[in-house]
């Protein structure tokens, strides 16, 4: 393994991809905890209307990275569009500091959230497209270890939040966001080199016209992965609202279980790009999945605190496959089209907790929390379904891309 890392971290400029990714997940995770309390408490917002604002902001980012995801693909330059990104989601932060008012900032946040969008597909492109041109080919092994750098962020980003919060109010996290997302902006302008970016000519590129609801090869995998995360997220709202009033856990085990889920995921995302170079990335889905059906089958007949932490290795394994492992399943579909490919798979998650979180809730509300987990269980095994008739070769891709 450490010969493999080496030889990965070797591929010119993966470093730098690898502490971009790091600290974009510690650049979100700094305020997105505290957003909800902010919008309901510091603006008076109520939890409905904040809903409305997270899933209009979700909506505009996916157009927008669908659409700079397709041109991505026909030569822009793909370390220009990073950076835009970046500098935009500095700027949608900026904006929590400059707006009072909800409603323009609601416009103003839907605007830059949206450009901001195209940044992380665009990053996981531009490292397949570094890892292509090395002699490294285990694609996955790289995907899976650059999506851990997110995850390590991502729970850093909570803790130094958590004290920025206390000693500066709300104005620390947002700074801390915008300052991080401005380092990553610098970081990429002076150190990423040119030979990561997509240079084909006019005549080298010729995909016919792509539609993802005219082949079945990809939007198979597309709504396979949807599925996974509108079950995953809606488990996610639900948890700690089961554990303190099914369970008779506290506070403090909530805590517990989310930490011990966090934890595993990043040693599994590295185990799961180990065992990507023997197994397939559609049979690595397939034992996450029955691996996801498990802990939601566990969830569904726990009585006990003990089953609950027990279950988190089962969830962590799940969590690392479609984070790690989707993103390559998607990939090596569309060998020739990084671009797209990885805005395909960032819309999937997307669209997954945007539905997860709008059927989540609606569902615990009428059938209780434990039963909300018999509707994840059902993704699962309609996933696992759809696994097992999905090609297993990857697309013969068209003659020419347009617009």
């Amino acid at each position: 393994m450490i010969k493999r890392l080496t030889a990965l971290f070797s591929i010119p400029s993966y470093a730098l991809l690898f502490l971009c990714m790091l600290l974009q997940g510690m650049g979100i995770s700094l305020s997105a905890p505290f957003l909800s309390i902010y919008f309901t408490e510091q603006l008076g917002v109520s939890v409905g209307l904040f809903g409305v604002f997270l899933a209009t902001t979700l909506i505009a980012g996916i157009w927008i990275s669908t659409l700079i995801g397709r041109r991505s693909d026909l030569g822009l330059n793909r370390k220009n569009i990073y950076l835009v990104a970046t500098l935009c989601n500095a700027l949608a932060y900026s904006g929590y500091l400059l707006i009072q008012d909800f409603t323009i900032l609601f416009i103003y946040m839907i605007v830059f959230t949206a450009l901001g969008a195209p940044g992380m597909p665009q990053l996981f492109a531009i490292a397949r497209e570094a890892v292509n041109k090395s002699n490294f080919t285990d694609t996955a092994f790289a995907n899976s270890t650059l999506r851990s750098a997110f995850s390590l962020g991502f729970i850093t980003g909570p803790l130094i939040g958590t004290l920025l919060i206390a000693a500066v109010g709300f104005k620390g996290i947002f700074s801390g966001t915008i300052g991080v997302f401005l380092l990553v902006a610098l970081l990429v302008f002076l150190f990423l080199k040119s030979k990561t970016e997509l240079k084909t000519s006019s005549t080298e590129v010729k995909v016919k016209s792509f539609r993802i609801g005219q082949n079945r090869n990809i939007l198979l995998p597309f709504l396979i992965l949807i599925l996974m995360y509108v079950a995953h997220w809606m488990s996610s709202i639900n948890t700690a609202l089961f554990i303190t009033n099914n369970l008779g856990g506290t506070t403090s085990d909530v805590g517990l279980v989310s930490s011990i889920c966090a934890a595993l995921e990043i040693p599994f995302m590295i185990m799961l790009g180990l065992l990507s170079a023997k197994y397939s990335n559609r049979i690595l889905m397939m034992c996450g999945a029955i691996l996801g059906g498990a802990y939601y089958l566990v969830v569904i007949l726990s009585g006990e605190m003990w089953q609950m932490l027990a279950a988190q290795v089962l969830l962590a394994v799940f969590v690392a496959v479609i984070s790690a492992i989707g993103i390559s399943y998607i990939q090596d579909l569309l060998p020739n089209m990084p671009g797209y490919a990885s805005t395909l798979y960032s819309n999937s998650s997307t669209i997954g907790r945007l539905l997860g979180s709008l059927v989540g809730g609606g569902l615990a509300s009428i059938v209780g929390y434990r039963y909300s987990f018999v509707l994840c269980f059902i993704l699962i095994i309609i996933s696992l379904v759809m696994l097992a008739v999905s090609g297993r070769h990857p697309l013969n891709e068209p003659d020419k891309l347009t617009a």
